[in-house]
């Protein structure tokens, strides 16, 4: 595993856990971004490992596509919606964000990264 990747998952799944903590305290902007960004991190962690580019948001779902098909993991693909999913939240109104729905993605975002991280070297 490169040096890079071996960071990338470091920070995924503290990322993770704070996550959790985050929604545990209530605050579900800080819960909902670090969701998101432990998935870009796992996201990048496959990229470095690949070979793959991977310097800008918009190359998430290239990069999410591409570890789905190549490591036949279909269900990447669905997660990768939920990391999008924690993402929007973090700029939506405090009033119209959902608890269990940020839960719920945090989850699955989390599957993403047990998914994935077997497959970087």
């Amino acid at each position: 595993m490169t040096t890079n990747a071996a960071g990338h998952i470091g920070v995924s799944r503290d990322f993770l856990r704070r996550s959790r903590q985050y929604l545990a305290d209530g605050d579900l902007h800080q819960a909902a971004e670090k969701g998101w960004g432990a998935a870009a991190h796992m996201i990048k962690a496959v990229a470095a490992s690949e070979g793959w580019e991977y310097e800008h948001h918009d190359q998430f779902d290239m990069v999410a596509q591409n570890a789905s098909q190549r490591f036949r993991q279909p269900s990447v693909r669905q997660y990768g919606n939920s990391a999008h999913f924690l993402h929007r939240s973090f700029y939506r109104h405090p009033d119209f964000l959902q608890r269990d729905a940020i839960s719920q993605h945090i989850d699955d975002v989390e599957k993403m990264v047990d998914a994935l991280e077997p497959f970087v070297t």
